[in-house]
């Protein structure tokens, strides 16, 4: 037997060595025949150390900053100026945005898109009254201390019922008239922004969110925005005293993973290698919620749901990047990541990676070949609901605000409702609904003369989208 035994062990069949440790794993389940094996996706579960790191705002701060002010290898690229027009407006149909372009390896197109719908974008036609302003504060849970807006002579019906798009967005008191961008407030520290929470059409009222104020204040010779302290008997509101119209804040939203909590898949790219990257499949930790993200298989995966509110989204450091440029960052964030493996703050390195020059060449190539990002973005800075909780093909609509449309076919008519946006899938054909003629149309009636309903304008014209910090 001994005999045997070694001849077999001649030929090739040992034992491998003892000596070596097992390379350990990230903690988490992994499919295995019986156990998961042929699902979507796994689950990886973070260390307490690692989750902390993971969701720290210091980093994504702190690169932002370094976008702006230009430091190391990080950049950005040039600015796309652009109206978004509706069928049926809040006040005048228009909505004025600026989208940057962030070159970066880790997008199929190389570059994530910035969109900033402008402060000023919607402004109010007549000044801030305290007589149309009630305040609720006699709940004993602050969160429900509300503003109550009247706008009863301020606002038609019709114009009342499409703010209902901007429930969860912040409206602050910053404009000394409606002229845009003329009569915005440069550096208006003392402003105060509130979160639109509902609209009732019944009343002619808009309810906001008392509890939560924001707004500029300034340190230094330099201003930033603020949580700004909340006391209920004594509460932060508008300034109804000096002529000011309320107008929207600044909105940015980005489609990086990071920011939207999920991915699109590669359209652009050749390479068939990375399937979960070209063709993104839902991860075993999320199920799909609704028969829209489960007919988007292979086209975008979610993994984290967007909240409503502004206020309570994690921002990129893209976005980071451009409050800097819009006068509004943040003070530095106290959540500080900590180092397990040695290094220490002041030292980690906190830069993007060096672009090679056939990396940026393929940056040129490839920017804005296709909508699929860029209009994602602006979509969900101007209030077009791009992932609706419902079966919207059955013609079941749970969410009052207008949809984004990302079908390889036009979408039925009796789908869809009055602005809904539909992007041809891969392509640069962009359309909105008309409920009058019952189809998506290219162009938006305003005054007798046709315009795009997207339309690109050269940064300076007259009318122009501007940035007034």
């Amino acid at each position: 037997m001994a005999k045997a035994l070694g001849s077999k062990l001649d030929r090739g069949f040992s034992m491998g060595s003892v000596t070596k440790t097992l390379t350990p794993k990230a903690h988490g389940l992994y499919p295995s025949k019986g156990n998961g094996l042929g699902e979507y996706g796994t689950i990886t579960f973070p260390t307490i150390v690692e989750a902390y790191n993971r969701t720290s705002d210091y980093k994504r701060w702190k690169l932002g900053q370094d976008y702006y002010f230009g430091a190391d290898r990080s950049w950005g690229d040039f600015q796309v100026h652009s109206f978004a027009r509706f069928v049926t407006g809040a006040v005048d149909g228009e909505s004025k945005e600026i989208t940057t372009l962030f070159p970066s390896k880790n997008s199929s197109e190389k570059a994530w898109y910035v969109a900033l719908r402008t402060r000023g974008s919607i402004i109010l036609p007549q000044p801030l009254s305290a007589g149309a302003i009630t305040l609720n504060t006699s709940d004993p849970d602050p969160a429900n201390h509300t503003l109550v807006y009247n706008v009863s002579g301020v606002l038609t019906l019709s114009q009342l019922q499409v703010f209902t798009v901007f429930i969860g967005d912040q409206f602050e008191d910053t404009a000394d008239g409606t002229n845009y961008p003329d009569d915005l407030i440069a550096k208006p520290v003392g402003s105060v922004a509130l979160t639109l929470t509902s609209v009732n059409t019944g009343s002619m009222t808009m309810v906001f969110d008392l509890s939560r104020p924001q707004g500029r204040v300034e340190k230094n010779g330099r201003v930033y925005w603020k949580k700004l302290p909340y006391d209920s008997s004594s509460p932060t509101s508008w300034n109804t005293t000096s002529g000011r119209h309320l107008c929207s804040a600044f909105k940015l939203f980005c489609c990086c993973p990071d920011h939207l909590g999920g991915a699109m898949a590669d359209m652009e790219s050749m390479k068939y290698g990375a399937g979960q990257e070209r063709f993104p499949l839902p991860t075993a930790s999320r199920d799909v919620v609704s028969a829209w993200e489960s007919q988007g298989v292979g086209y975008y995966r979610q993994w984290r749901t967007l909240a409503t509110r502004i206020d309570e989204r994690r921002e990129c450091k893209h976005i980071h990047a451009m409050r800097w440029e819009c006068g509004i960052p943040w003070f530095e964030p106290d959540d500080y990541q900590v180092f397990t493996t040695g290094g220490n703050l002041g030292s980690a390195s906190v830069f993007e990676d060096k672009f090679s020059l056939e990396e940026i060449m393929e940056y040129f190539r490839k920017r804005k070949l296709g909508y699929d990002r860029y209009i994602l973005s602006m979509a969900l800075a101007v209030g077009i609901q791009p992932f609706p909780g419902s079966d919207v093909r059955d013609g079941i609509r749970s969410d009052v605000r207008p949809m984004l449309w990302n079908d390889h076919e036009e979408p039925l008519a009796s789908w869809c409702r009055q602005n809904d946006w539909w992007l041809k899938r891969g392509s640069q054909q962009m359309r909105i609904f008309n409920s009058s003629s019952g189809k998506f149309e290219s162009t938006v009636t305003v005054g007798g003369v046709d315009y795009p309903m997207i339309e690109e304008v050269e940064a300076g014209s007259t009318g122009a989208p501007v940035i007034v910090p």
